[in-house]
């Protein structure tokens, strides 16, 4: 794992982020919202938002099947969360797809 730096990816997280009709969700991430009090999937993706805003760290990592993913520790509604994003391609072109969404214990 190593702290991201390229600032390309940096804001193309971000307009992912900013459009929700471009992101899917795995059914892990789907299950660690539902399992969360008060979480949406717009609370997380705004604190995506916010988190890239501010500079904060993005970090990115190989997943056990070799693609290259994105982990972003952030607020979500005064918790914190760790997500996990990595870009795919579908019939309709390229997206962002979340992982996980689950607080950070």
């Amino acid at each position: 794992m190593w702290d991201l730096t390229d600032a390309g990816v940096i804001a193309k997280l971000a307009a992912f982020a900013a459009k929700p009709e471009l992101v899917v969700w795995s059914r892990s991430a789907e299950h660690d919202i539902a399992d969360t009090p008060g979480m949406s999937r717009l609370g997380v993706l705004l604190a995506i938002e916010d988190h890239l805003e501010c500079g904060y760290i993005v970090r990115a990592d190989y997943m056990k099947n070799g693609d290259l993913a994105y982990i972003i520790p952030c607020l979500v509604d005064r918790r914190w969360f760790y997500i996990k994003v990595k870009f795919i391609f579908e019939n309709a072109g390229e997206r962002m797809k979340v992982f996980s969404a689950h607080p950070d214990i």
